[in-house]
């Protein structure tokens, strides 16, 4: 007997330690799911915000959702007293009467350049309605000024030559003929001027029409115009005359000491890839010539910003994509702008969550980009020496705070902690020259240009207009980085450069001063 209470008490014993070993499988499988749950709900609200949510990366105000769009974000001082119960009749009244203010003088300004055309309005046989007497005229005045649009025009411009023969040598039998000299057209066997061909790259690249849209505007102008017609004009004058000035502006762009780079996807049907890449380079904030470049790669790899690049020393601004990595001879300056984001994307969404580490984060990162802000204007040198005062232990402090935290949490946060800690040497090379900044917001503003283009165009048939839309961006996003009209400035391109002589191509890039005379 007792050996069989001791047999059960064993398996008892047994038992209890599967059932042990049961619940801390248990346990700890519950705890894996709750994880991933978590990590699904924050990926989940990610995309509701993604979708839904304020696409301005600024912090909320106290009284929104992350999630959700001011009403009245764009008049913050409207508040309704009965929700908020902290203004009084007068401070309402105050706000009312300054949203009202208008400046004096202000619509005036708006229209003083324009032409003017006077509409004149007279009495004919004005006579005294009491005496009958004519009536002498003793002023006048304005009783409106409005802007009239005028719409454009084609005209069919016809060039005539002459000739001209000597007749004193032709009573010798000899005949000389002279013919008058005749400015070459941009495309020849092609009735499409310069100025046509300008508009039409100008609508495409700056207004984002493709050609196809374009087609049926030419249209209702009562002229017909193909789109393989626009398609074929932009390859062809991209080819002749476009693409050697951008090179030519490579050259200059490879003597900076600081540019920034971005990429970006675009389609080109007759690639073997499945996507292919455009690449864009350009200087620097604070360079004496604003130069952006767009490449077609056609491939993301390291080959394209290594032959782009060679021989280039300098510093570069990029989201250290790992392509840039492979640089030789290039310093690489990481954009805080990135470092913000990911903790911005890691903001919670529930309400009341105004102190959790992502905004905390987000607010250190503000105060940095704020300081900064105010020091845009300085010299070079002297930014350099503030920067030192003002920046260098703001960063300091706040990376020295991410490494007191757990980077291994799982989620955004995570993420948002490891990247930043990654990128602090390559943050803090701003502090190494005055004309570096903080962020690559430059390059992702050109490439924003192709972005917006590529909604709208889709893809490039070939590669040869892939290339071709390239050089016609580089061209246009320059001439507008430098003050220039990109239309004037196309029509100016297509009227010198085919009947050039003897002047160097150095005479047409954007920043001549003949250029900036007469393309402004």
């Amino acid at each position: 007997m007792p050996r069989t209470l001791e047999q059960q008490l064993e398996k008892s014993l047994q038992q209890n330690e599967l059932m042990a070993t049961s619940i801390i499988k248990l346990t700890q499988q519950l705890k894996q799911v709750n994880e991933e749950l978590t990590l699904q709900r924050e990926q989940n609200q990610y995309l509701l915000k993604q979708l839904f949510g304020r696409k301005k990366e600024s912090l909320s105000s106290e009284n929104i959702h992350l999630n959700q769009t001011d009403l009245f974000e764009d008049d913050p001082s409207f508040n309704c007293p009965e929700q908020t119960g902290t203004q009084s009749d007068e401070e309402i009244n105050e706000v009312a009467t300054i949203r009202r203010h208008k400046k004096k003088g202000h619509q005036k300004e708006k229209i003083a350049h324009l032409p003017v055309v006077e509409h004149l309005y007279r009495e004919e046989n004005c006579t005294c309605p009491q005496c009958a007497s004519a009536m002498k005229e003793i002023g006048k005045e304005i009783i409106r000024e409005e802007v009239v649009y005028v719409p454009a025009r084609l005209e069919n411009h016809r060039h005539v030559r002459y000739s001209y023969s000597c007749q004193n040598c032709q009573k010798t039998g000899d005949t000389f003929i002279i013919k008058a000299e005749v400015p070459k057209a941009p495309l020849n066997g092609s009735f499409a001027s310069a100025s046509l061909i300008a508009e039409t790259i100008y609508q495409k690249f700056q207004q984002k029409v493709p050609t196809y849209r374009q087609e049926s505007h030419w249209k209702w102008m009562n002229f017909e115009i193909k789109r393989t017609n626009i398609s074929n004009w932009h390859k062809e004058t991209a080819d002749y005359y476009f693409e050697p000035l951008v090179q030519l502006m490579k050259k200059h762009l490879l003597k900076e000491d600081v540019l920034h780079a971005d990429e970006t996807t675009f389609k080109v049907l007759d690639s073997e890839r499945t996507k292919d890449y455009v690449w864009l380079f350009s200087t620097g904030r604070y360079a004496d010539k604003k130069i952006h470049i767009y490449q077609h790669g056609p491939s993301r790899s390291s080959e394209v910003p290594l032959a782009f690049l060679k021989g280039y020393q300098g510093y570069l601004h990029s989201d250290d994509f790992s392509a840039y990595s492979k640089l030789i001879d290039v310093t690489s300056v990481a954009c805080f702008a990135h470092v913000r984001r990911k903790f911005y994307d890691a903001l919670p969404t529930k309400e009341g969550e105004k102190k959790s580490t992502s905004r905390l984060a987000v607010e250190k990162c503000d105060a940095i980009f704020k300081k900064e802000k105010e020091l845009a204007e300085l010299s070079i040198e002297e930014r350099h020496s503030k920067r030192d005062q003002f920046i260098k232990p703001k960063l300091d402090e706040f990376f020295e705070w991410l490494r007191t935290l757990n980077p291994m949490v799982k989620g955004k946060i995570g993420t948002a902690i490891s990247y930043a800690l990654k990128q602090e040497t390559k943050v803090k090379t701003v502090l190494k020259d005055g004309r570096l900044v903080l962020t690559n917001n430059l390059a992702e503003r050109g490439i924003k240009s192709l972005v917006m283009g590529r909604k709208n165009w889709l893809f490039a048939a070939t590669t040869g207009g892939a290339r071709s839309n390239a050089s016609i961006l580089s061209i246009q996003e320059t001439a507008k980085a430098n003050g220039l009209n990109p239309r004037s400035y196309f029509d100016y391109l297509l009227t010198h450069l085919p009947n050039q002589k003897n002047i160097p191509l150095e005479a047409y890039l954007p920043w001549a001063p003949k250029v900036q005379k007469d393309c402004r």
